[in-house]
């Protein structure tokens, strides 16, 4: 449905977004992840026509807009949604009906349709100023959808609300899409947000969109190092494949030895990444020499705590086992194996959960 290419937008003297090649499949949910600056709301903005580029085209049902004469009536089959909610100082109900009347549509039964499906039904004739802020979020998404557009845009929409009612709305919102059939693109930094509406992803960094995959392929297979980081794989160091047994690679990593499964070959520079929920801590068993540890993982190293800190709802680790590991604990776990900084611990982790990305590329240092 949407093909973008060659897209190229210099700002200020210097190149702001370069997409030379993405295609965006019809019915889908699309999210582009990246931090601030990364080029996502100019993107959107290009779409929805608001910014022009310097050079490329993207087709959308067949034409490519940026050539349009007759802008007006693609905006008409298209809803922008901000990451801040203007709504006019009108009731909530007046608010919602706007872009039928824009659009001289005298049918007006989708108003109290899409208040019932984002469920503010019941403050149909309140007044704008007197909702909360995750009421005003629920009436602008309502607006948006009450034409039944076919393209809807989303810059950041969820970015003033709190995480409790975040998921919440982003869990009727995922349903709502999916019974309007509509296209939408969504941007976000935030990666619970992404995650949890999207059927494909992309990631952009410097106007660039550097992986476009599946989630469970961004998240668990990286393309490259800056998106390795970016997705929250806190264990990045360097290694190169000093031997292979069929896909079973042995990487040497300073003075220590890794196992991964990978297809690279011997001789490869590459960089290993970890997920520090794949890395399971223990205790050695000094007494019988031997490790306390039951699981499968072929990667066992013994560590050093150098911190600890609280993350979200569990307890960071910081290790060294000879070269820099991250895992995630439980606190439980940090109160039974008494795991304080200076304690030595077993650091495990499999073959299976190792991720490699060959060097040699862009910006292949740390």
């Amino acid at each position: 449905m949407i093909k973008i290419e060659n897209l190229k937008l210099n700002f200020s003297g210097r190149l702001n977004l370069l997409v030379d090649n993405l295609s965006i499949e019809g019915g889908r949910i699309f999210t582009i992840i990246g931090p601030n600056g990364a080029g996502k709301t100019t993107l959107l903005n290009i779409i929805a026509l608001f910014q022009k580029p310097d050079n490329g085209s993207i087709q959308i049902w067949g034409k490519d807009i940026l050539k349009l004469r007759d802008k007006l009536n693609f905006r008409r089959n298209i809803s922008f949604v901000f990451s801040q909610p203007y709504l006019f100082n009108e009731t909530v109900y007046n608010n919602v009906v706007l872009p039928l009347r824009l659009r001289g549509m005298r049918d007006t039964g989708a108003v109290d349709e899409m208040l019932d499906l984002f469920k503010i039904g019941h403050l149909k004739m309140n007044m704008a100023a007197t909702l909360s802020q995750g009421e005003k979020h629920r009436v602008a998404l309502a607006r948006a959808f009450v034409t039944r557009p076919k393209l809807i845009l989303l810059d950041e929409p969820f970015l003033s609300l709190d995480a409790r009612f975040k998921r919440l709305l982003i869990n009727e919102l995922r349903r709502i899409i999916k019974l309007s059939k509509a296209t939408v693109i969504f941007v976000t930094q935030d990666q619970f947000e992404a995650l949890a509406l999207c059927d494909t992803m992309a990631v952009m960094v410097n106007g660039k969109i550097l992986q476009h995959s599946g989630p469970e392929d961004i998240f668990a297979r990286p393309g490259s190092k800056e998106v390795a980081d970016f997705v929250g794989i806190e264990t990045i160091v360097e290694g190169l494949i000093c031997k292979k047994e069929g896909n079973l690679c042995f990487i040497k990593v300073k003075d220590k030895i890794l196992e991964a499964v990978s297809e690279y070959s011997e001789g490869d520079e590459v960089f290993i990444c970890i997920r520090p929920e794949d890395v399971v801590v223990s205790l050695p068993d000094r007494q019988a020499g031997k490790r306390m540890d039951t699981n499968s993982a072929r990667n066992h190293f013994n560590a050093i705590i150098i911190n600890i800190e609280p993350w979200r709802l569990e307890y960071k680790l910081s290790l060294d086992c000879g070269f820099n590991l991250v895992a995630f604990v439980t606190a439980q776990s940090v109160k039974n194996l008494d795991l304080r900084i200076g304690r030595e611990i077993i650091a495990s982790f499999k073959a299976t959960a190792v991720h490699l990305i060959r060097r040699g590329s862009q910006n292949d240092t740390i």
